[in-house]
Protein backbone atom coordinates (compact mmCIF):
# COMPACT_ATOMS: atom_id res chain seq x y z
CA UNK A 1 0.00 0.00 0.00
CA UNK A 2 3.02 2.35 1.05
CA UNK A 3 4.38 1.95 -2.43
CA UNK A 4 1.00 2.39 -4.51
CA UNK A 5 1.21 5.68 -2.62
CA UNK A 6 4.60 6.68 -3.27
CA UNK A 7 4.22 6.29 -7.02
CA UNK A 8 1.03 8.25 -7.07
CA UNK A 9 2.76 10.90 -5.16
CA UNK A 10 5.55 10.62 -7.28
CA UNK A 11 3.45 11.07 -10.79
CA UNK A 12 1.78 14.35 -9.15
CA UNK A 13 4.86 15.80 -7.85
CA UNK A 14 7.69 15.77 -10.86
CA UNK A 15 5.18 17.18 -13.52
CA UNK A 16 4.39 19.69 -10.77
CA UNK A 17 8.03 20.19 -10.06
CA UNK A 18 8.68 20.82 -13.49
CA UNK A 19 6.25 23.23 -14.54
CA UNK A 20 7.04 25.38 -11.35
CA UNK A 21 11.17 24.96 -12.80
CA UNK A 22 9.84 26.09 -16.20
CA UNK A 23 7.91 28.93 -14.56
CA UNK A 24 11.13 30.23 -12.63
CA UNK A 25 13.80 29.86 -15.23
CA UNK A 26 10.81 32.04 -17.69
CA UNK A 27 10.89 34.59 -14.99
CA UNK A 28 14.61 34.76 -14.58
CA UNK A 29 16.05 34.57 -18.02
CA UNK A 30 13.77 35.69 -20.10
CA UNK A 31 12.66 31.96 -21.45
CA UNK A 32 11.31 28.91 -20.63
CA UNK A 33 14.19 27.30 -23.05
CA UNK A 34 17.29 25.62 -21.11
CA UNK A 35 20.72 25.99 -21.68
CA UNK A 36 21.54 22.66 -22.28
CA UNK A 37 24.65 21.05 -21.68
CA UNK A 38 25.72 20.81 -25.34
CA UNK A 39 25.35 24.37 -25.89
CA UNK A 40 27.05 25.17 -23.26
CA UNK A 41 29.92 23.11 -24.48
CA UNK A 42 29.60 25.34 -28.41
CA UNK A 43 29.50 28.23 -26.68
CA UNK A 44 31.73 28.32 -23.15
CA UNK A 45 31.13 29.10 -19.85
CA UNK A 46 31.08 32.65 -19.96
CA UNK A 47 28.88 32.98 -22.59
CA UNK A 48 26.55 30.65 -20.95
CA UNK A 49 26.63 32.49 -18.24
CA UNK A 50 26.06 35.35 -20.19
CA UNK A 51 23.02 34.31 -21.66
CA UNK A 52 21.10 32.53 -17.81
CA UNK A 53 21.89 36.33 -17.07
CA UNK A 54 19.75 37.92 -19.58
CA UNK A 55 21.97 38.53 -22.30
CA UNK A 56 20.84 36.37 -24.80
CA UNK A 57 20.58 38.67 -28.07
CA UNK A 58 24.49 39.30 -27.25
CA UNK A 59 25.32 35.13 -27.19
CA UNK A 60 23.09 35.12 -30.47
CA UNK A 61 24.74 38.02 -31.99
CA UNK A 62 27.95 36.02 -31.41
CA UNK A 63 26.81 32.55 -31.74
CA UNK A 64 26.05 33.98 -35.72
CA UNK A 65 29.47 34.93 -36.51
CA UNK A 66 30.70 31.72 -35.97
CA UNK A 67 27.61 30.63 -37.71
CA UNK A 68 29.52 33.03 -40.94
CA UNK A 69 32.76 31.22 -40.08
CA UNK A 70 31.14 27.71 -40.56
CA UNK A 71 29.34 29.05 -44.01
CA UNK A 72 33.23 29.94 -45.29
CA UNK A 73 34.24 26.92 -44.46
CA UNK A 74 31.47 24.83 -45.87
CA UNK A 75 31.01 22.60 -42.30
CA UNK A 76 27.55 22.65 -42.56
CA UNK A 77 26.20 20.93 -39.64
CA UNK A 78 28.06 23.15 -37.44
CA UNK A 79 26.28 26.13 -39.50
CA UNK A 80 22.74 23.68 -38.52
CA UNK A 81 24.09 22.73 -34.77
CA UNK A 82 25.08 27.18 -34.61
CA UNK A 83 21.81 28.10 -36.46
CA UNK A 84 19.84 26.25 -34.20
CA UNK A 85 21.23 27.43 -30.30
CA UNK A 86 20.90 31.00 -32.43
CA UNK A 87 17.02 30.87 -32.47
CA UNK A 88 16.94 28.83 -29.45
CA UNK A 89 17.86 31.90 -27.70
CA UNK A 90 16.30 34.45 -29.81
CA UNK A 91 13.56 32.73 -31.04
CA UNK A 92 11.55 36.05 -32.13
CA UNK A 93 14.10 37.26 -33.85
CA UNK A 94 13.20 36.49 -37.81
CA UNK A 95 16.47 37.33 -38.85
CA UNK A 96 18.18 33.87 -37.25
CA UNK A 97 15.20 31.51 -38.80
CA UNK A 98 15.40 33.31 -42.05
CA UNK A 99 19.14 33.47 -42.72
CA UNK A 100 19.99 29.54 -41.15
CA UNK A 101 16.97 28.25 -43.36
CA UNK A 102 18.99 30.18 -46.25
CA UNK A 103 22.16 28.53 -45.30
CA UNK A 104 20.93 25.32 -44.90
CA UNK A 105 18.35 25.33 -48.01
CA UNK A 106 20.44 27.01 -50.45
CA UNK A 107 24.01 27.07 -49.46
CA UNK A 108 24.66 23.64 -48.12
CA UNK A 109 22.49 21.76 -50.49
CA UNK A 110 23.74 23.14 -53.43
CA UNK A 111 27.27 22.63 -52.06
CA UNK A 112 26.50 18.82 -51.59
CA UNK A 113 24.85 18.42 -54.64
CA UNK A 114 27.54 20.57 -56.91
CA UNK A 115 30.97 20.63 -54.86
CA UNK A 116 30.87 16.78 -53.33
CA UNK A 117 34.06 14.44 -52.97
CA UNK A 118 34.57 12.65 -55.83
CA UNK A 119 33.33 8.90 -56.30
CA UNK A 120 30.17 9.82 -54.60
CA UNK A 121 27.23 8.48 -57.02
CA UNK A 122 24.88 11.28 -58.66
CA UNK A 123 22.11 9.73 -56.24
CA UNK A 124 23.82 10.24 -53.09
CA UNK A 125 24.49 14.07 -54.28
CA UNK A 126 20.75 14.45 -54.85
CA UNK A 127 19.31 12.59 -51.55
CA UNK A 128 22.14 15.02 -49.66
CA UNK A 129 21.13 17.47 -51.37
CA UNK A 130 17.36 16.92 -50.59
CA UNK A 131 18.08 16.19 -47.37
CA UNK A 132 19.66 19.94 -46.23
CA UNK A 133 16.57 21.41 -48.25
CA UNK A 134 13.94 19.24 -45.93
CA UNK A 135 16.48 20.92 -42.97
CA UNK A 136 15.97 24.45 -44.05
CA UNK A 137 12.13 23.99 -44.11
CA UNK A 138 11.90 22.24 -40.62
CA UNK A 139 13.76 25.59 -39.67
CA UNK A 140 11.11 27.75 -41.43
CA UNK A 141 8.28 25.92 -40.18
CA UNK A 142 9.70 25.95 -36.93
CA UNK A 143 10.01 29.48 -36.69
CA UNK A 144 6.24 29.87 -37.96
CA UNK A 145 5.18 27.95 -35.01
CA UNK A 146 7.35 30.65 -32.89
CA UNK A 147 6.14 33.58 -34.67
CA UNK A 148 2.80 32.67 -36.21
CA UNK A 149 1.98 36.39 -36.87
CA UNK A 150 4.89 37.80 -38.46
CA UNK A 151 4.46 37.46 -42.75
CA UNK A 152 8.25 37.04 -43.38
CA UNK A 153 8.84 33.46 -42.66
CA UNK A 154 5.63 32.33 -44.74
CA UNK A 155 7.08 34.26 -47.75
CA UNK A 156 10.20 32.83 -47.00
CA UNK A 157 9.05 29.18 -47.03
CA UNK A 158 7.08 29.56 -50.25
CA UNK A 159 10.07 31.05 -51.70
CA UNK A 160 11.29 27.98 -50.95
CA UNK A 161 9.25 25.63 -52.21
CA UNK A 162 9.24 28.14 -55.41
CA UNK A 163 12.60 28.16 -56.15
CA UNK A 164 14.32 24.98 -54.71
CA UNK A 165 11.70 22.68 -55.11
CA UNK A 166 9.77 23.70 -57.99
CA UNK A 167 6.70 22.74 -56.03
CA UNK A 168 4.64 25.66 -57.10
CA UNK A 169 1.30 24.77 -55.34
CA UNK A 170 2.75 24.78 -52.20
CA UNK A 171 4.33 28.06 -52.92
CA UNK A 172 0.92 29.33 -53.20
CA UNK A 173 -0.28 27.90 -50.43
CA UNK A 174 2.05 29.76 -48.18
CA UNK A 175 1.95 33.27 -50.44
CA UNK A 176 -1.91 32.78 -48.69
CA UNK A 177 -0.72 32.48 -45.25
CA UNK A 178 1.60 35.77 -46.05
CA UNK A 179 -1.59 37.66 -46.85
CA UNK A 180 -3.25 37.12 -43.52
CA UNK A 181 -0.73 38.57 -41.51
CA UNK A 182 -1.07 41.96 -40.85
CA UNK A 183 1.41 44.20 -43.16
CA UNK A 184 2.56 41.53 -45.94
CA UNK A 185 4.19 43.03 -48.91
CA UNK A 186 1.79 44.42 -51.66
CA UNK A 187 2.79 42.06 -54.40
CA UNK A 188 2.19 39.06 -52.09
CA UNK A 189 -1.82 38.66 -53.35
CA UNK A 190 -0.14 38.56 -57.15
CA UNK A 191 2.38 35.78 -55.96
CA UNK A 192 -0.73 33.09 -55.37
CA UNK A 193 -2.01 33.75 -59.13
CA UNK A 194 1.85 33.17 -60.77
CA UNK A 195 2.47 29.89 -58.39
CA UNK A 196 -1.05 28.45 -59.16
CA UNK A 197 -0.38 29.16 -63.30
CA UNK A 198 2.95 27.34 -62.52
CA UNK A 199 1.80 24.53 -60.73
CA UNK A 200 -0.71 24.17 -63.82
CA UNK A 201 -3.72 25.41 -61.32
CA UNK A 202 -5.47 27.41 -64.51
CA UNK A 203 -9.28 27.40 -63.08
CA UNK A 204 -7.60 28.38 -59.56
CA UNK A 205 -5.08 30.82 -60.92
CA UNK A 206 -7.87 32.68 -63.27
CA UNK A 207 -10.44 32.47 -59.93
CA UNK A 208 -7.91 34.47 -58.43
CA UNK A 209 -6.84 36.65 -60.48
CA UNK A 210 -11.03 37.69 -61.08
CA UNK A 211 -11.20 38.03 -57.00
CA UNK A 212 -8.31 40.38 -57.46
CA UNK A 213 -9.90 42.73 -60.06
CA UNK A 214 -13.12 42.38 -58.22
CA UNK A 215 -11.83 43.66 -55.31
CA UNK A 216 -13.08 46.54 -52.98
CA UNK A 217 -9.84 48.47 -53.16
CA UNK A 218 -8.81 47.40 -56.83
CA UNK A 219 -9.11 51.15 -58.32
CA UNK A 220 -6.91 52.45 -55.21
CA UNK A 221 -4.15 49.98 -55.90
CA UNK A 222 -1.24 51.20 -57.62
CA UNK A 223 -1.71 51.71 -61.88
CA UNK A 224 1.29 49.39 -61.80
CA UNK A 225 -1.18 46.42 -60.28
CA UNK A 226 -3.84 47.37 -61.78
CA UNK A 227 -2.37 46.59 -65.22
CA UNK A 228 -0.47 43.23 -63.84
CA UNK A 229 -4.00 42.25 -62.78
CA UNK A 230 -5.58 42.69 -66.00
CA UNK A 231 -2.48 41.11 -68.14
CA UNK A 232 -3.04 37.93 -65.77
CA UNK A 233 -6.98 37.84 -66.11
CA UNK A 234 -6.45 38.08 -69.92
CA UNK A 235 -3.87 35.30 -69.89
CA UNK A 236 -5.74 32.69 -67.96
CA UNK A 237 -9.20 33.76 -69.64
CA UNK A 238 -7.62 33.03 -72.81
CA UNK A 239 -5.55 29.69 -72.22
CA UNK A 240 -8.80 28.23 -69.84
CA UNK A 241 -11.12 29.44 -72.59
CA UNK A 242 -8.93 27.55 -75.78
CA UNK A 243 -8.49 24.83 -73.71
CA UNK A 244 -5.07 24.15 -74.69
CA UNK A 245 -3.37 25.49 -71.44
CA UNK A 246 0.37 24.59 -71.13
CA UNK A 247 2.35 21.91 -69.17
CA UNK A 248 2.12 21.92 -65.51
CA UNK A 249 5.67 23.16 -64.00
CA UNK A 250 5.50 21.21 -61.11
CA UNK A 251 8.55 18.31 -60.90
Amino acid sequence: MALILLLVWAGIKLPWEGRISAERSKIIYGSDIPITFELRETIGQELSLAALGGFRAIVANFLWISVTQAWEDQTWTRVRTLADFAVTLQPRVLFFWENGAWHLAWNASVSVAKYAEEGKSEERKQFESRKWINTGIDMLERGIRANPEKYGLYLRLAELYWQRLEDYEMSAQYYRLALECEGAPSYTDRFVGYALEKAGKYQQSLAHWESLASAPDFQQRRKSHQQKVMENLEKLSRIVAEGNSPQPQNK
